[in-house]
């Protein structure tokens, strides 16, 4: 059935204006929020930690947007069908982000990009394919296998490839060997073996991944994220270099990196909080003492 309702979302994406997709995708997101309760109520508990306020309005009206911008997502990364490398930028306002990329692979050793669930990743991955490079990830395959393969199609459209979680490490680690880029969604410590940290004045555990992909591979690092902005289009973001003394154990080094990027994470959610999507209690299940 999920298959056959992205196939009717794709063939809207490409046959009908936009604003038409994510008038649907909004509508979506409106039953989705009044039907799913539990999710409902572990986004307001989240977004009460993040806007570290109790008013139920505006916890509500928060809510209400993450809801719908989350289907919104859904929505962009079907009409990634549509992208080309003749009408990508249409959709994207790159920021710089072209300029920085070319400086940190002129070190040849690759670009470890650490993200997060936050804006649009896939179209982040995107942003980064069509500017000529490629761009590898980890990630948990589609339960369903025809909509995985669909994924799959797209993705290498946009020069994106995604390797199998958690093996896929090794390919990544190939991928910045040849001077590509790692893009690790790193803000779920599914493995429960990440490192502590402080997040919006709460110890919770990030994976520790991306930092030591940076460390053993000798690759510079930044932040990055795609944030889809009222104008419609993707602001494309690439943050200043996570410098982290490489001298010190690799232990030592991977602490200070997730610390980091949790900081400059946390910096973006309090600007964006309804375009950071996690759909349960997200403090409780990765907290730590």
């Amino acid at each position: 059935m999920l298959y056959y309702l992205y196939k009717i979302g794709i063939f809207i994406a490409l046959h009908f204006p936009h604003w038409f997709s994510y008038g649907i995708a909004r509508i979506i997101g409106a039953g989705v929020f009044i039907f799913n309760e539990r999710g409902r109520r572990a986004v307001y508990k989240n977004l009460s930690v993040i806007l570290n306020t109790n008013d139920k309005s505006i916890l509500r009206r928060a809510t209400f947007r993450t809801f719908i911008n989350a289907s919104i997502h859904i929505a962009s990364d079907i009409m990634l069908f549509g992208w080309n490398k003749n009408n990508w930028l249409d959709y994207v306002e790159l920021n710089g982000v072209d300029e920085k990329m070319r400086y940190y692979t002129s070190f040849g050793k690759g670009v470890v990009v650490p993200t997060a669930h936050l804006g649009d990743w896939e179209v982040a991955g995107f942003i980064v394919g069509f500017m000529g490079y490629k761009a590898h990830g980890i990630g948990l395959p589609q339960p369903d296998k025809k909509v995985e393969e669909l994924y799959r199609e797209v993705r290498e459209k946009g020069n994106v490839y995604v390797h199998p979680f958690p093996v896929g490490i090794a390919g990544v680690f190939r991928a910045l060997k040849n001077n590509e880029i790692a893009t690790i969604v790193s803000d779920r410590d599914l493995m429960k073996d990440g490192v502590k940290v402080r997040f919006f004045d709460r110890c919770v555990t990030f994976p520790k991944g991306a930092a030591v992909l940076a460390y053993r591979s000798g690759a510079k690092s930044v932040f990055g994220c795609a944030i889809r902005m009222k104008n419609g289009k993707f602001k494309a973001f690439l943050e200043p270099e996570i410098k982290i003394d490489r001298n010190k154990g690799e232990e030592e080094f991977v602490k200070e990196y997730v610390q980091t990027f949790a900081s400059i994470l946390e910096s973006f959610v309090r600007k964006y909080p309804d375009q950071w999507f996690h759909f349960f209690d997200y403090f409780e299940e990765f907290k730590c003492e």
